[in-house]
């Protein structure tokens, strides 16, 4: 039987689901997705005594999500968070009006969020940025995951554990073709935390990561954890994530109502071309990839 916190949630969101069903079918982020930071941020504003308003945007990826992304990035303006933007200042007076914020967000998410996958060049579920300078690295290649596997084993099974490599082969080989400048790869994501996707890079890769600090909830990668390979919140991390904050009782406590965090691991990117290497001599034959980079590899140590 269904516990009241569970039966009223149910309710509120078969709720909301009717307000939704004039708006663009079938987005890439779920409504559930926003109501969950949205009982999250109500929890915060309870616990520090703060406002709705700021436990939503100190606290939930709420900021990032009803801008455009491109439009961020083209202003420079993807991690300002600033309170004054039409967008937030339309969050905030709707939910002033007795609107509901995850409904207002999401509505507005489904109104701003243009991005296109159209521009972004994948290698099977991965893809990359260059940029030339990070703090005091230069050459850095920044690796992005995203899940477009279509099989029913999932991206990150043992079964597919050889189609993610090959992902990462090309990856690196046009990196290498287009790139041939760059020294550093870096990551930063909550997938870090698992084994499955750990094992398809390089251990030095992996060995010494870092962990976000506070205040992470307010960036989009920690919220990722709480979806299924096929985009849904995964129900059994939801009922266990409000579990626990529903017996928080300080902000260290609400910390820790994450079971992941985001992590950074970061290595010279002549541990991957040496990694890579190593996978494809367990293949027949060998292409211009393990030819070239052996070559490259054994001058450049």
């Amino acid at each position: 039987m269904k516990n009241h916190v569970q039966h009223c949630f149910d309710v509120v969101f078969m709720q909301k689901t009717y307000l939704l069903m004039e708006l663009r079918p079938d987005p890439e982020l779920p409504l559930k997705f926003f109501s969950l930071q949205l009982e999250y941020a109500k929890r915060v504003a309870h616990i520090l005594k703060i406002s709705l308003e700021q436990a939503l945007m100190e606290f939930t990826s709420f900021w990032r999500r009803i801008h455009d992304p491109l439009v961020l990035k083209t202003n420079k303006t993807e991690w300002s968070f600033d309170p004054e933007t039409p967008q937030w200042r339309e969050l905030c007076f709707r939910i002033n009006n007795n609107q509901l914020a995850d409904i207002v967000a999401y509505e507005l998410y489904l109104r701003n969020n243009n991005s296109t996958e159209a521009e972004k060049q994948y290698f099977g579920c991965f893809r990359y940025d260059f940029i030339s300078q990070v703090d005091n690295d230069h050459g850095v290649i920044k690796i992005h995951f995203k899940n477009r596997d279509n099989s029913i084993e999932g991206p990150l099974s043992k079964e597919r554990q050889k189609a993610r490599r090959h992902d990462l082969k090309r990856m690196f080989e046009h990196i290498s073709e287009n790139y041939p400048e760059a020294k550093i790869v870096k990551g930063g994501s909550w997938l870090y935390n698992l084994r499955s996707y750990q094992r398809l890079f390089p251990k030095m890769f992996t060995a010494n990561m870092k962990v976000e600090e506070i205040p992470f909830p307010r960036t989009s990668g920690i919220w990722g954890q709480f979806l299924n390979s096929d985009g849904q919140v995964n129900e059994k991390m939801r009922c266990s994530f409000i579990q626990k904050m529903n017996i928080a009782k300080s902000s260290e406590e609400l910390q820790e109502c994450f079971e992941f965090k985001i992590l950074f691991p970061s290595t010279d990117i002549e541990y991957f071309y040496s990694h890579l290497i190593t996978l494809l001599k367990h293949n027949s034959g060998r292409n211009q990839f393990a030819v070239r980079h052996t070559t490259w590899f054994a001058a450049s140590i």
